[in-house]
């Protein structure tokens, strides 16, 4: 008797857990969805760090209109994938 409860037990533990499972990714998806579709904007300093450049040579870029980015009031904002498509495929870009 005691190994038909047991059985019966771990069935019931392995529906519960897919059930679970089934119910988190359900409730997550939209999230990870809507999440992805939201652009993600970065400022100077963290745009810089990605291309591993400094500061002042983003800015340079910026002007010479090498590398896009958006003026939101005081602040100039970076979308990272907008700016690895627009670096040259010749050259690239470095701090000199």
């Amino acid at each position: 008797m005691s190994l038909d409860f047991d059985k019966w037990a771990d069935g019931l533990c392995d529906r519960l857990r897919a059930e679970i499972t089934a119910d988190v990714v359900k409730s997550l998806t939209p999230l990870v969805h809507a999440a992805s579709q939201q652009p993600s904007l970065v400022d100077r300093h963290r745009q810089a760090e990605l291309l591993g450049i400094s500061v002042p040579k983003l800015d340079s870029l910026v002007r010479e209109g090498v590398i896009p980015s958006k003026q939101v009031g005081t602040r100039r904002l970076f979308d990272p994938a907008a700016v690895i498509a627009a670096i040259p495929d010749t050259g690239g870009v470095s701090d000199e």
